[in-house]
């Protein structure tokens, strides 16, 4: 017998596989969310549509959890880069809508403001300043 249970929303009782799962309760029993499937997805696009985006916001959220600075940080870094790429001077950000935060994977700290292409560049050659070095002599050697 499968267990059942009433969605909140549509008044219907369903079979509890059309409900989504929500954690464990305080007795470790599998916890269930009140709205079935089709109603919960419901309730969160029109929660969707109604939260208008905030990109400012977000950013900031993400580089503080990413990288601990705030959005007006990274401004400021970017003014000081006079709106372009700390390596090749573009001012193209490339595929993304901002300057890549690039920053030393052993120790943390903030190197500058990339775009897509140099920052792809130093990360495929694994911030290896040797691996640069014999990268350079490839190219001179090319010429």
């Amino acid at each position: 017998m499968t267990e059942e249970k009433t969605c909140t929303d549509c008044g219907e009782t369903k079979s509890i596989t059309e409900y989504t799962k929500n954690g464990f309760n305080s007795n470790g029993i599998q916890a269930y969310k009140s709205k079935c499937k089709p109603c919960y997805n419901n309730y969160k696009q029109q929660w969707r549509n109604e939260r208008p985006f905030n990109y400012e916001k977000s950013k900031d959220v993400e580089l503080k959890r990413l990288y601990g600075i705030g959005y007006q940080e990274y401004l400021t870094m970017l003014a000081a880069q006079q709106y372009a790429c700390a390596i090749c001077g573009t001012t193209e950000t490339g595929k993304y809508k901002a300057f890549h935060v690039d920053h030393c994977h052993t120790t943390g700290t903030i190197r500058g403001l990339l775009c897509s292409n140099c920052n792809t560049g130093i990360g495929n050659l694994k911030d290896n300043v040797g691996l640069l070095r014999r990268a350079i002599q490839y190219l001179e050697n090319s010429e």
